[in-house]
Parts: C-alpha cells; sequence; structure tokens
C-alpha cells in the first residue's frame, strides 16, 4: 500500500513519470474554466508550477492560450513534456527557489494540489511545522519575485481557506481572493483569521 509521504519524494516522482502519461489532481480544467479563463487574458505568460503529468496546460493551449511554460522538479517529467508537447516551454525547477526562471516573467503563476504533495508529512493542518512554513514562504517568495508587477498567483486546491489563505498572507505583499462556490472578501477575511497559526511569525 502506498504511503503519502512518498509524495514528498523526488526519487518517487521520478519512478513514477517514466511510465506515467497523464494524471489529474482534485480535477481537470472542466471542474474550474468558468473561473480561470475569466481572469487570464490569453495573450499572459503562464508558469504551471509543480505540472506533473496534468493535461492542464494542453487543456488551456486548445482554448487559445499559446505562451505556457511548464515547471516541475522531475528532470524525467520534463524530457517527457519536451518530447511529446514541444509548443509549450518545459523547464526543470525547484518552485522553492525558481532559479531557473528570471524575474518578473510572468503574468500568472498557476499551482494545482503542488503545496498539498510538498506538506503532505505534517500531522496537524492546524498547527504547521517551522519547517512547512519555511518552505511554504521560500515558494510564495520565488512566485512572487517572478511574477511582473501586478501578476496573479492562481491555487488550486482541496484545502479548506481557513488553512490556506493564512498560509497565502505570509507574502506581505499579496491580497488574496477565494473564488468557488463561496466567494466574497468577508469570506476571506473570516478564513484568515481561524487558523492563525499558519500566520505565526519565525
Amino acid at each position: 500500500m502506498e504511503s503519502n509521504s512518498q509524495y514528498a519524494r523526488m526519487d518517487y516522482w521520478d519512478e513514477r513519470f517514466k511510465t506515467e502519461q497523464k494524471f489529474e489532481w482534485l480535477s481537470g480544467l472542466e471542474a474550474f474554466q468558468h473561473i480561470l479563463t475569466p481572469l487570464v487574458d490569453k495573450q499572459s505568460r503562464i508558469a504551471h508550477i509543480g505540472c506533473g503529468s496534468s493535461e492542464v496546460s494542453m487543456q488551456l493551449w486548445g482554448l487559445g492560450y499559446k505562451n505556457i511554460t511548464n515547471i516541475d522538479y522531475s528532470q524525467v517529467l520534463i524530457e517527457n513534456g519536451k518530447q511529446q508537447h514541444p509548443y509549450m516551454e518545459w523547464i526543470a525547477d525547484d518552485i522553492h527557489s525558481l532559479s531557473n526562471c528570471p524575474s518578473s516573467s510572468f503574468d500568472v503563476v498557476f499551482e494545482k494540489a503542488t503545496i498539498e504533495a510538498i506538506l503532505v508529512t505534517e500531522r496537524s493542518a492546524w498547527e504547521p511545522s517551522d519547517s512547512a512554513l519555511r518552505s511554504l514562504e521560500a515558494i510564495f517568495s520565488s512566485v512572487s519575485r517572478i511574477l511582473k508587477p501586478n501578476g496573479m498567483f492562481i491555487s488550486v486546491s482541496f484545502t479548506q481557506p481557513h488553512f490556506r489563505i493564512p498560509a497565502l498572507l505570509r507574502e506581505k505583499s499579496w491580497s488574496v481572493e477565494i473564488k468557488g462556490k463561496e466567494s466574497d472578501n468577508e469570506l476571506a477575511r473570516r478564513y484568515s483569521s481561524i487558523a492563525k497559526s499558519w500566520l505565526r511569525p519565525l
């Protein structure tokens, strides 16, 4: 039986991507296309971080989004992507640093369930470890660096808003909006104060 903890290991993903052609965590684009496409201009330069074997980038390409860069730390996945979808850019990089991506180079950074995979070994959603918070700070700082001024980070997640919102607010320059079945600023403010440990200073 597989252990969820392996999702945090690069060797697991390299081995998996040797044979896996496509897999969608959470859902395909169809579940959130009505939210995403009105927010993102078709001329936008988009980075899909932790892209894995998701088909979302290919689906967006089919809708007319022609400036997509797929980023993953598995070199196996990236080489497969270059061969199968050479019309898009593929970069092997760690999202904690995104050192292979120039600053202020993307209009939109998109992730779907990548943060969940990184935090999979956490024991409690209410009391995140210091290492988890440092990991998130590194990721969000890197995302912020590669975004152009007024750029947008889109995170598709099954994590409850009262855990994710305060985590996102660790990046002090960001504001957060919730899009989904429930969506308004009052909801965002309320959820940002329930699980305050995600905002605690280190």
